[in-house]
């Protein structure tokens, strides 16, 4: 994973929030990216975003795997 994943993965209401926006429309393109004004009008899902979001929700459930672990 790199950087910016596990420094998201420290803040998980924005990984929520970035899971939640940023989904698939009827079109395969992301709506968090796709809405307008707010990015990239053709943007594919899944967007970098959504990629780091969920790289993030990763890292988390592992740290939780680990430390049940001890």
């Amino acid at each position: 994973m790199n950087d910016f994943a596990r420094e998201l993965a420290g803040l998980p209401e924005a990984t929520v929030r970035l899971l939640t926006l940023h989904v698939p429309d009827q079109h395969g393109r992301c709506r968090g990216c796709t809405t307008p004004g707010t990015g990239i009008p053709a943007a594919r899902w899944p967007c970098v975003l959504h990629f780091y979001a969920a790289a993030a929700e990763e890292i988390t459930r592992r740290r939780t795997v680990e430390r049940g672990m001890r």
